[in-house]
């Protein structure tokens, strides 16, 4: 990589991932329920639905996820019983609503049984009809998933899976108390092709500890010789004070900053050696893939499941802790088990918290994701779409990229703005310009929270 690894440290601060904007510490917790209800009724179609499953056998050191340790079977079909419940009440403008995606994600997907899964989709497909073409994905944890269970997502019209892997070296597996086995891995890669599925996902996690640079380059071969269809290569986020059992892994000492851009960089290295083509700044695909070609087409989207080559769709969010992404704002159901599912139960509300988007942010929100995204910013499709002159609306947030301009990140001109390839592992700082809810100096605390809220550029 050309990009300095001084200058990265000079531009280091802690910066929102934009998978939403504006981003969670400017929701309230004061939107009428009837906003999500009026919202949905007017739901685009097609749209998306992301079902979140919070269930795990046991707590990973590292997780930051909405999750639930749940050793008891029925607390499953508790809350598939609330699913079908919360489902067959949206008040969706039809009966049937066509969506270009289903993703299962959790928690782990996978604590389910075929039995249950089979039950939870058929659900589903009671109020959701899926076009043709359309994606239905589900993340997986490797060391609990069956050939059973594999079986019975590809015979449920399972067309991709993601594994969070984060690490094949034993002496991190066990710091972080994540059991796995690197033949599991391989053993379900290989059924899912098999079977059809493609754009198969693995994450790769940096920053953990005991994950030397030594351990970390063992971790990538491993994974460039299982030819994953995707990668995701995120940066171990510590945050314990919204988290407090990643306290855990204090006791076997955390990296520097500097140990930590030395592993994102061989990522970026390697992955790139081996004909990985990068997408945004922590996807990787092979070229062939649907998500590659998407990003050399500049047709990339993005939201809380991470890049997609789906187009700018509802999203509409079901089960605890989930979001949906309307066309009027967010809107993020309750957070705790015990709460969602009473509410549930009971027929109230389950709105936690959201925004409704006001014109500025819907503006914004459009140049943050073709940055974030696509890497470039066309002024004058802005000015058409927004009836806005964007040279002097961003005028602010223009005069502060100049300096990343003058150290090649990025290239401003009255025509466009590009993210430059070495501005593509910084581009949260790029986009973060344009953010009108961030605060200055640390940028990162809400007033009810000990410590930052956002996680570092590396």
């Amino acid at each position: 990589m050309a990009l300095d690894a001084d200058l990265i440290l000079r531009l280091q601060s802690r910066t929102p991932r934009y998978t939403s904007y504006p981003t969670a510490p400017a929701w309230r917790t004061d939107i009428p329920p009837s906003a999500e209800s009026v919202s949905l009724s007017k739901a685009r179609s097609p749209a998306s639905v992301y079902i979140h499953l919070p269930f795990c056998a046991e707590q990973c050191s590292f997780c930051a996820c909405n999750m639930v340790v749940a050793g008891r079977r029925q607390a499953g079909r508790r809350y598939l019983n609330a699913l079908d419940r919360q489902i067959s009440a949206l008040p969706l403008p039809h009966a049937q609503h066509d969506v270009l995606r289903i993703h299962l994600g959790g928690g782990t997907p996978t604590w389910f049984t075929p039995e249950e899964l089979t039950v939870l989709c058929t659900m589903v497909r009671r109020r959701f009809s899926l076009v043709e073409g359309a994606e239905v994905d589900v993340e997986v944890d490797p060391e609990i998933t069956t050939d059973e269970q594999i079986d019975a997502l590809a015979a449920l019209g399972v067309t991709r899976i993601s594994m969070g892997v984060q690490s094949f070296d034993p002496g991190v597996l066990e710091a972080v108390g994540r059991p796995q086995r690197a033949d599991r891995i391989a053993a379900i890669l290989e059924r899912a092709r098999k079977l059809g599925m493609k754009g198969l996902n693995i994450d790769l996690m940096y920053g953990l500890p005991r994950q030397d640079a030594e351990v970390f380059a063992r971790d990538l071969d491993t994974t460039i010789a299982l030819q994953p269809d995707r990668l995701a290569v995120f940066g171990y986020a510590h945050v314990p004070w919204l988290k407090p059992h990643q306290k855990r892994l204090e006791a076997y000492g955390l990296q520097t900053t500097e140990q930590r851009l030395e592993l994102f960089l061989m990522a970026q290295e390697r992955l790139r050696a081996a004909g990985y083509q990068p997408v945004g700044f922590d996807h990787f695909a092979r070229p062939e893939d649907s998500l590659a070609e998407a990003a050399r087409q500049g047709r990339l989207h993005r939201n809380f499941m991470g890049y997609t080559t789906l187009p700018d769709v509802d999203v509409i969010g079901l089960g605890m802790s989930a979001i949906s992404e309307l066309h009027t704002g967010y809107f993020q159901q309750k957070t705790r088990l015990s709460a969602w599912w009473k509410a549930v139960e009971a027929g109230r509300p389950t709105l936690e918290k959201g925004i409704l988007f006001t014109h500025e942010d819907r503006l914004r929100k459009d140049i943050i994701h073709r940055i974030m995204c696509n890497l470039v910013v066309d002024w004058t499709d802005v000015a058409t779409r927004w009836s806005i002159d964007p040279l002097d609306h961003f005028a602010d947030a223009l005069a502060e990229l100049r300096p990343l301009a003058d150290v090649g990140l990025v290239e401003l001109s009255p025509e466009r703005l590009v993210v430059t390839e070495d501005g593509r592992l910084l581009v949260r700082r790029i986009a973060s310009a344009f953010d009108a809810y961030l605060p200055h100096g640390d940028g990162n605390r809400s007033s009810t929270e000990p410590g930052p809220r956002f996680s570092q550029l590396v």
